[in-house]
């Protein structure tokens, strides 16, 4: 099949404007490092990304609302639209934004993503001062730092990660280059994190493009031996590792970990205890049940133990983290607008999804008493070791439709991960899934 041409990219105040609406602040796409793993350079040429010099603080003041259409944190330097995310502490206006975002919205939490290299005393004395600021630093090795992030002052860098555990929360983020740094310096730089004062550690496997030199380097086995890896330095350093992607077969509500002194904690909960309902509703996914009650004042709850269900109350504020550590899975109230959209029970559906999400895919249709096909879509238009839905294009959504229709199956309706697609229904060649959907004859939902 020919793939249809892109359309017209919009405008950089149309993606800010959705951008925030989803309560993310995208403030300059300036960095301070040259992460060795980073994709920008190696994009293929017709990926559509965006660049922005850093935002001018009289124009995040006029679009500062914008962020009202969202009620979770207030989320910065975390890249999950089409605008790159730079070093939001490269911002000479750093400490007036968040000074803006804490005015406007007293209540809500504040999450940033950092490098950590940029702070100072003054700095951390500021951010700790404002309340409910949450950071992810993103630290990767703690050995390695000119090789793998071109970190020309490590030292300094690794002084301020201390200095700031000491006054305001943190998460810890490793991408895991064991063929760079060796498996010792992930585990120095975890225990390193710990150490410094955060609550939990992240470990990433590496993406790469077929265009990225490291995609060589890297055994095909990897990931799975940073999973079990990750899974053995969990339970040395006694706080939780999680590993993204975590390779969910389920939609089980299993609880990774337990914070210690949060409403989870003294509601009794554990760890590898599996949610069954919330306010009397059975709970369908992960993310439904953190949800239901992370949203709920004093939710009573029900969790299977070994066999034995439980019955208790967690006492807490409503919006307030229940201090639950589970991995993100499915949305179901998208789910079940997929399904009321779809007719699964009455048509023949095809689901195009990743390879990641294609078993908890099967496990909903399964809990459902649906039947469609489901079908992994490889990424040709990246290529490497790419497998998450945001990813796909158009391009990989055609070749696969091809393959299974080949195959003789003749679906009634299409559906693609709406993830795949900006506001506008276009995928990283600017292509729409409108142009998918001519081009197959058939109804195509995003999903």
């Amino acid at each position: 099949m020919i793939i249809p041409g892109p359309t017209p990219s919009p405008s950089i105040e149309a993606l800010l404007y959705n951008a925030q609406m989803e309560g993310i602040l995208p403030i300059t796409s300036r960095c301070n490092m040259g992460c060795i793993f980073c994709s920008n350079a190696y994009n293929p040429k017709s990926c559509e990304v965006f660049c922005i010099p850093p935002r001018p603080l009289e124009d995040i003041k006029d679009t500062i609302l914008w962020l009202g259409g969202s009620r979770g944190p207030v989320v910065i330097g975390e890249s999950v639209t089409r605008i790159n995310e730079g070093e939001p502490l490269t911002h000479p206006d750093f400490v007036e934004i968040l000074r803006l975002v804490r005015k406007s919205y007293p209540e809500r939490a504040i999450r940033i993503t950092t490098n950590a290299s940029l702070f100072t005393d003054d700095l951390i004395k500021e951010i700790a001062g404002l309340g409910h600021v949450e950071f992810m630093i993103s630290l990767n090795t703690v050995g390695y730092r000119e090789k793998v992030m071109g970190d020309k002052e490590p030292e300094k860098t690794l002084d301020n990660v201390m200095a700031l555990g000491a006054k305001v929360p943190f998460e810890g983020s490793i991408v895991a280059l064991p063929f760079v740094t060796g498996w010792d310096d992930i585990e120095n730089t975890a225990k390193f994190l710990r150490d410094s004062g955060a609550w939990s550690i992240r470990i990433l496997a590496p993406g790469f493009s077929k265009n990225h030199p490291l995609g060589s380097q890297m055994d095909p086995g990897t990931w799975g031996e940073i999973r079990s890896f990750s899974q053995e330095l969990g339970g040395k350093l006694k706080i939780p590792v999680l590993f993204e992607p975590p390779g969910l077969k389920s939609l089980i509500a299993e609880v990774v970990d337990i914070l210690p002194g949060s409403p989870a904690r003294r509601a009794g909960l554990r760890p590898g205890d599996v949610l069954e309902t919330v306010g009397g509703r059975q709970v369908f996914s992960r993310t439904e049940g953190f949800e239901a009650l992370r949203d709920t004042e004093n939710p009573r709850l029900t969790f299977d133990r070994d066999g034995v269900l439980y019955d208790t109350v967690m006492y807490k504020e409503k919006y307030a983290s229940p201090g639950l550590v589970m991995y993100d899975d499915l949305d179901s109230r998208a789910w079940f607008e997929w399904e009321r959209k779809a007719g699964a029970k009455h048509r023949r559906v095809l689901i195009l999804t990743s390879i990641l999400a294609k078993p908890i895919i099967e496990d909903a249709l399964d809990r459902r008493g649906l039947a469609a096909r489901v079908e992994a879509v490889e990424s040709i238009f990246f290529g490497g070791n790419i497998q998450a839905g945001g990813l796909l294009t158009v391009r990989d959504f055609l070749a696969a439709y091809t393959k299974v229709t080949s195959s003789g199956f003749m679906p009634d309706t299409v559906t693609i991960p709406r993830r795949g697609f900006d506001p506008w229904g276009r995928d990283l060649e600017g292509i729409t899934y409108r142009a998918f959907e001519e081009k197959i004859g058939k109804r195509v939902i995003l999903a």
